[in-house]
């Protein structure tokens, strides 16, 4: 047997989540706003502030795009922490906002047991690993700090730099916006975990790949949503020969939840709409073991051939 059947190349399968309101029930940069609001101040007067800074009393519905939030609530988070005199890094979200951070029940060990598929003595004749990514429009430096390291791959999401100015200076430190996540952004993720783009700056996002030289190829790739900013995702994904998954949480606003799982049914934006339950004998873990072995089924039946 030579080297290479008996070492196939490496196969993957790329699980990718959205983080708030998918994995948590809750909005995690909320929370980080509500710990630097000023006692008393509902968070939800800082998003009121950002809608009438990018104008909407002045536009009609059809002009507001959602890429243009990020930039906004990112400069009016920097400075509501720059007034409390903190800088949104590692340290400030593990002391402050991670112990508010809650995930659905059962949603590590959901994730881990997908992940593990990878050891399976099937997955491991085909060399074939599952992975998963984060792509989400909150902070990432909060949102890694909540999820084992060795569960996930890479995380995308919001980022910031902090500058302290030394010497006699005794300025807080300046969290200074230096990514921005949103929809658009979202999708750009996507072919950067499809090309291996993510962890190689050798390999150009924008660059020509041939299917066979993809990290992971898109029909392999499982993307899971619950809000507007997944939709371009989803349809990018599902487009191309992936599965698209749409949670919801069943005890949200129902009226408002039914009208959005309605428009991504008629959308035709995902393969299954489903509760944000992470059991094991859930729907949604169903489904994802399943196509995880639908996958490793078609790498076994081209062995075959």
């Amino acid at each position: 047997m030579s080297a290479t059947e008996s070492n196939p190349p490496i196969k993957r399968i790329a699980v990718v989540w959205d983080f708030d309101g998918t994995l948590s029930p809750e909005d995690s940069t909320t929370k980080t706003i509500k710990y630097l609001e000023e006692e008393g101040v509902e968070p939800g007067l800082f998003w009121k502030r950002i809608k009438a800074i990018r104008g909407d009393q002045y536009l009609k519905e059809w002009e507001h795009i959602l890429a243009s939030d990020a930039p906004i609530w990112m400069y009016a988070l920097s400075r509501l922490a720059f007034r409390r005199g903190v800088p949104l890094n590692t340290e400030f979200f593990r002391e402050f906002i991670l112990p508010e951070i809650r995930l659905f029940p059962s949603a590590i060990e959901m994730l881990r047991a997908i992940k593990d598929l990878t050891h399976e003595p099937e997955f491991r004749a085909l060399n074939l690993q599952v992975h998963h990514f984060i792509v989400s429009a909150g902070l990432k430096d909060l949102i890694q700090l909540v999820l084992p390291d060795e569960l996930v791959t890479w995380t995308f999401g919001c980022r910031y730099e902090v500058m302290t100015r030394g010497g006699p200076d005794t300025s807080p430190p300046e969290s200074i916006p230096v990514f921005c996540m949103d929809e658009t952004v979202k999708t750009r993720s996507i072919f950067e975990i499809s090309k291996g783009s993510f962890s190689d700056e050798s390999k150009p996002v924008n660059a020509r790949v041939p299917n066979s030289d993809l990290w992971v190829p898109f029909e392999n790739i499982i993307y899971v949503g619950d809000g507007p900013t997944d939709i371009p995702a989803l349809s990018l994904v599902r487009d191309k020969g992936g599965m698209g998954v749409a949670v919801f949480d069943e005890e949200k606003d129902l009226k408002k939840t039914k009208q959005r799982l309605e428009d991504l049914r008629l959308g035709k934006r995902a393969d299954l709409i489903t509760p944000a339950k992470f059991e094991l004998d859930a729907p949604l873990h169903k489904f994802l073991k399943a196509r995880c072995i639908q996958i490793r089924q078609r790498y076994e039946a081209e062995v075959v051939g």
